[in-house]
């Protein structure tokens, strides 16, 4: 059951462990895990705003198989940087909101991960591997600084993804984020007058802006 353990320490400690080896993991596991990520999906959308997306037990599936993987990859550093594309692979599926919100149960610690590894060489396939990823599912990736532009489209056009989004890169103080044409405005309306008092330096977007 080590995806079950693995989700299971993740929501209700913060802490994980992982194997010691690169595993497939069984069916049995599986439904037990899908027990865990629908009883946390209840919980955590009644914390979202507006109405959450639905469940996509897939993309959900999948983020949290594809956490556990990046864990071994950052610990078990002995680990075939070749075995990246067989044991990382993408997500297959649509990216809907559904898809966004549901992989977000676990790629939500994908930026605390990047801390983690960041004292890898920024040559590492590893590190280009996690900047991948951060592309691909930017709504789990807005305390990550981006220099590339990203697709928001999926976000934007859902209300309840749109404003936890836009909170994140706030909280995150992510100016990199909140400098992109699509995220700005939405940060602006959110910070109203109490830009100063929530995020100073949020005022240096603006002057670039205005010069």
């Amino acid at each position: 059951m080590e995806l079950t353990e693995f989700i299971s320490g993740l929501i209700n400690e913060g802490n994980v462990t992982v194997s010691a080896d690169l595993l497939t993991f069984e069916e049995a596991d599986l439904r037990t895990a899908a027990i865990h990520l629908q009883q946390y999906y209840e919980d955590d959308c009644r914390e979202m705003p507006h109405t959450a997306p639905d469940l996509d037990m897939d993309a959900a599936l999948w983020a949290a198989g594809y956490l556990y993987t990046i864990v071994q990859f950052i610990l078990l550093r002995n680990l075939d940087a070749a075995l990246l594309e067989t044991h990382l692979p993408a997500y297959t599926g649509e990216r809907t909101p559904a898809a966004i919100y549901s992989a977000d149960l676990t790629l939500r610690y994908l930026p605390d991960l990047f801390l983690l590894a960041k004292g890898l060489s920024p040559t590492d396939p590893l590190i280009t591997r996690f900047y991948q990823t951060a592309h691909q599912w930017p709504f789990s990736a807005a305390a990550i600084p981006l220099n590339e532009q990203v697709d928001l489209s999926a976000i934007n056009d859902h209300p309840s993804l749109r404003q936890a989004y836009t909170d994140r890169i706030i909280q995150a103080r992510n100016l990199s984020q909140c400098r992109l044409p699509e995220n700005l405005p939405f940060v602006q309306a959110a910070l109203g007058s109490h830009a100063a008092l929530l995020w100073p330096q949020f005022d240096t977007v603006i002057n670039e802006i205005i010069l």
